[in-house]
C-alpha cells in the first residue's frame, strides 16, 4: 500500500553556482563553486573553486572564510542564513519572502497583466527606524520581482528570480539578480544555479561545517 504524502518536506538543498558583480567603481568579479544549505543546521556553506580554493561558512552574522580547513578570517554579514533565498525557499515561503513572518503586513494588492503586485509596510517599531515598504511582484504564486525602500521610501535594492525549475517537487529559481543602490552608485549582481539537489542524503560534513570555538 502506498505511503500517504500530505505535504513534501524540504530540508536541504545543493547547487553548482556562478556568481558575476559590477561593483560601482567599475570592477567586476566572478565566482564559482558549489553552494550548501541544511534547515536544521542553518549554515550557507559556499565550495569555491574559482578564482581560488577557499570555503565560505555563514552562520547567524559572521562570515566564515576558510582555505585549506584553516580560518582565514571572520567578518559581519548582513547575510543571516535563516532570512535567506535557500532557507525560503526549502520552508515554502520564497513566494513573500518570509514577509508574512516577521513583523509586516499588505497595505495594497494590484494586478498589472499577468503579474499580482503587493506592498508590504513593516509594523514593529525597531523595523520601521531602518526600513520601509517592500513592494513584490509574484506570477503563477511564484517570487518574481521583490524591491526593498528605506523609510523615506527611496529604494535600497531590487532582486528578480527568473527561470524556475522543479526539482523533486520543490520550485526554484536557477537566477536571481539583485542591484544594491547607495550613494557611490550601484552594484550589480547575478547569481546562476544549476544541477540543483533538494533532499540529499548524506555529505554532513559539508552540510554542517565544523565551525572553531573562538
Amino acid at each position: 500500500m502506498p505511503e500517504i504524502n500530505f505535504g513534501q518536506q524540504f530540508f536541504r538543498i545543493s547547487a553548482d553556482f556562478s556568481i558575476k558583480e559590477k561593483i560601482a567603481d567599475g570592477t567586476s568579479r566572478l565566482i564559482m563553486g558549489k553552494v550548501y544549505y541544511d534547515l536544521s543546521a542553518e549554515k550557507i556553506i559556499y565550495d569555491i573553486s574559482f578564482p581560488e580554493p577557499e570555503t565560505w561558512v555563514l552562520k547567524d552574522t559572521t562570515l566564515y572564510r576558510f582555505q585549506s580547513n584553516e580560518l582565514l578570517d571572520k567578518t559581519s554579514s548582513f547575510i543571516i542564513p535563516a532570512s535567506s533565498f535557500f532557507h525560503f525557499t526549502l520552508s515554502g515561503q520564497l513566494a513573500n519572502f518570509g514577509l508574512k513572518n516577521s513583523g509586516y503586513t499588505i497595505i495594497d494588492v494590484s494586478k498589472k497583466e499577468e503579474q499580482i503586485l503587493t506592498t508590504w509596510e513593516p509594523q514593529e517599531e525597531k523595523v520601521k527606524s531602518s526600513l520601509g515598504q517592500v513592494i513584490m511582484s509574484n506570477s503563477d504564486k511564484k517570487l518574481q520581482a521583490i524591491a526593498f525602500y528605506n523609510p523615506d521610501n527611496e529604494l535600497l535594492s531590487k532582486q528578480f528570480y527568473k527561470n524556475y525549475i522543479n526539482v523533486s517537487g520543490c520550485e526554484v529559481p536557477t537566477e536571481i539578480t539583485q542591484i544594491n543602490y547607495h550613494e557611490k552608485g550601484q552594484n550589480y549582481q547575478i547569481t546562476s544555479y544549476k544541477n540543483v539537489v533538494i533532499n540529499e542524503k548524506g555529505n554532513e560534513v559539508i552540510y554542517d561545517y565544523m565551525l572553531p570555538d573562538l
